[in-house]
């Protein structure tokens, strides 16, 4: 985006962007390019621990310096994500500090390391009650202050790992990828797989056998029904894979850079023109 286009962009005062896991990683580059893209005047770094909060807002500062305009506001928030009180108490800070949100980047995750020595069926559900529950809460409990923004946006950080493929069933394909699919029956479905993972039938009843990518394909599904409901508002709702990136989740084993996966978020967040209930993958709208 060029300078004008930022400046005409950036024209109604105050606007305001909040992003989940912000303190490292793929959030914590969402967050630097937010605070220098010149559009919002407060960006909030919603992060579990307050030490690296605190932290990635210095850092954020210290790698922005003579990017980020004085004036710009950059402040850590307390956030636990799957935590509803959490979640209340965060939108209430929000509420009566600025009244309003204009972009939310879902970006905070989780996933079990490969080697990690618990069960498959015990991981279902911690998976799924932050990736798509927590996630999909959180969203939900700051609808209406996104409601007063300008221009919202809400951009969900989802994975390849979502894929459509990994669903056996065609019907379950079908199932998710419906015009008429619900936020009720999406989550319905999501129970009915943990269901059927702690009995042992997921692979007979069709699912895949990712939890991980069970709970971000869900999320890519929530993110085109939020879409479709939100339209009313003018809410733009996407989500994106930022590729496999050198982080703590990949245990540093992904070959692109943090700073450069975290771009699949930020242009759906700044973007001039922009869609809805799209996926972002390699800085464009992909196939899911």
């Amino acid at each position: 985006m060029s300078s004008s286009a930022a400046a005409a962009f950036a024209a109604p005062s105050g606007r305001v962007a909040a992003i989940t896991g912000a303190n490292k990683g793929v959030g914590f580059f969402i967050a630097l390019h937010l605070a220098t893209s010149g559009l919002f005047s407060s960006v909030l770094l919603g992060c579990r621990d307050s030490s690296r909060g605190q932290q990635a807002v210095a850092d954020i500062q210290v790698q922005g310096k003579g990017k980020i305009a004085p004036t710009i506001e950059i402040k850590y928030l307390p956030l636990t994500v799957g935590d509803a009180a959490s979640h209340d108490q965060f939108r209430k800070t929000v509420e009566e500090q600025y009244g309003k949100l204009d972009c939310l980047v879902n970006n905070a995750g989780f996933a079990f390391k490969g080697a990690d020595p618990t069960p498959f069926a015990q991981q279902c559900k911690p998976t799924v009650d932050i990736n798509f529950r927590g996630t999909v809460d959180l969203t939900e409990t700051l609808l209406p202050l996104l409601r007063n923004g300008t221009d919202a946006r809400i951009v969900n950080v989802a994975s390849m790992s979502g894929h459509l493929s990994q669903l056996r069933s065609a019907g379950l394909r079908n199932q998710f990828t419906s015009q008429t699919l619900t936020m009720d029956r999406l989550r319905e479905m999501v129970d009915e797989f943990e269901t059927d993972v702690l009995a042992g039938k997921h692979s007979k009843k069709g699912w895949g056998n990712s939890n991980y990518g069970l709970s971000k394909m869900a999320l890519i599904a929530a993110t085109k029904v939020m879409a479709r409901e939100e339209a009313i508002n003018g809410i733009k709702v996407n989500c994106c894979c930022p590729g496999y990136c050198d982080t703590d989740m990949t245990s540093h084993k992904g070959p692109r850079p943090p700073k450069e996966g975290a771009l699949n978020a930020v242009l759906p967040a700044t973007m001039e023109n922009c869609p809805s209930g799209e996926f972002f993958s390699n800085m464009k709208v992909s196939e899911w």
